[in-house]
């Protein structure tokens, strides 16, 4: 949680950033939605964020936001916990990122 609130702060939109944080429980499960007003990720950049060392962006040309480490620890956090990690952006229009974890209640 604490990551994707980071990586959110870090990539809104510097003049008027804005980040929403959403919570809701379904069918047993707890669903956790981080949305930011940044410049959003490339498509082809959607799976590649939560590899190892991996960030986006022109690494010629721009400071690294990191260690390219969060979102793969993350990954690696909620799927031990039996939940899921995903990402919804467009280029230029913010990004979303969500997780789901079992909130261990029968369904």
């Amino acid at each position: 949680m604490l990551n994707l609130l980071s990586n959110a702060a870090k990539f809104c939109d510097g003049a008027h950033g804005r980040v929403e944080v959403a919570l809701a429980e379904r069918d047993g499960w707890l669903q956790v939605d981080v949305r930011d007003n940044g410049r959003g990720i490339d498509p082809d950049d959607h799976e590649a964020i939560f590899s190892k060392f991996h960030q986006v962006g022109d690494t010629l040309t721009e400071k690294p936001h990191g260690s390219g480490l969060g979102l793969h620890i993350s990954r690696q956090i909620v799927e031990h916990f039996g939940g899921r990690i995903w990402e919804q952006s467009a280029a230029g229009r913010g990004a979303s990122f969500s997780f789901t974890l079992p909130t261990g209640a029968p369904t």
